[in-house]
């Protein structure tokens, strides 16, 4: 994945709540309380979230489950010592993680859309057991 904006992944282990259908949810309650404004359009599949706001500003959340997940996951806890927020995360769980959600934005030079990538990311931290990661 070359994404360069707001990039991270998102392990999940067997032990884990996660799933795309119920972060979809989760986003539609965050983004429907009155206090939001630009309220986005959230798409989804069994596969992918798409949050397009309305200047056409895209982020995007796909459910990786493919077989390289869970190699890249125990490549990535040999060297890997925190997590996106330099929390330590148990590097077991990450190495027994054979999905992920995979989380990029449109270029956004100006980081118009900084703030609403970490509460997508906060969204995220509610589910249990997950392992989120900057994508390097």
């Amino acid at each position: 994945m070359a994404h360069l904006f707001y990039s991270h992944l998102v392990f999940i282990p067997p032990s884990s709540n996660a799933t795309i259908a119920i972060l979809k949810e989760y986003l539609d309650d965050f983004y429907q309380r009155p206090v939001i404004e630009d309220k986005p359009k959230i798409v989804s599949d069994n596969k992918r979230i798409t949050i397009t706001f309305s200047d056409g500003y895209n982020f995007y959340i796909h459910l990786a489950k493919e077989d390289y997940v869970i190699t890249e996951a125990a490549e990535i806890a040999d060297y890997r010592k925190t997590d996106w927020n330099e929390n330590a995360f148990d590097k077991e769980k990450l190495k027994a993680s054979g999905k992920r959600f995979e989380i990029w934005g449109d270029p956004d030079f100006d980081m118009d859309y900084f703030n609403d990538s970490l509460f997508i990311l906060e969204i995220i931290e509610k589910f249990n057991d997950v392992i989120i990661l900057e994508n390097q």
